[in-house]
């Protein structure tokens, strides 16, 4: 791996970040939908079975705190584990993406000679050693 290489920010680009926005709606909606049927179900669906006010209590509430402390912890975390790994993977996509274009237009102008160097697990390595064998050429 090439010191240089080093990433210098938190979204490589533009359509890094707009990747990563969409797995966030992609995270966060459906666990809001998720949720707010969890409380339909507890509170509307329950309510409507039961005629007696003090079951309704009795029945509703504990029900309500147990899904209430699953959600407080089970979807934070669950996002952050899918933000988390789709932060990683966007990362390996865009970044080679961009420092392909850039080596290749410095390779055009005629500043760069040699191979493109991309950093180990990058998605783009079998592009890249295609484009490199064919530099060679």
């Amino acid at each position: 791996m090439n010191k240089n290489n080093k990433r210098r920010k938190n979204f490589a680009n533009k359509l890094h970040r707009e990747i990563f926005l969409l797995v966030v709606a992609a995270a966060i909606i459906p666990t809001g939908i998720a949720t707010i049927s969890l409380y339909y179900l507890i509170f509307g669906v329950t309510a409507e079975q039961i005629a007696i006010p003090e079951a309704i209590a009795y029945n509703i509430i504990p029900a309500s705190q147990k899904v209430s402390s699953i959600l407080l912890y089970a979807a934070p975390l669950s996002i952050a584990i899918i933000l988390f790994l789709a932060y990683k993977i966007s990362h390996r996509i865009i970044g080679p993406f961009d420092r392909i274009v850039e080596e290749l237009d410095g390779h055009i102008k005629g500043k760069k000679k040699g191979h493109i160097v991309v950093r180990k697990g990058d998605k783009f390595q079998p592009l890249v050693e295609r484009i490199n064998r064919l530099l060679k050429k």
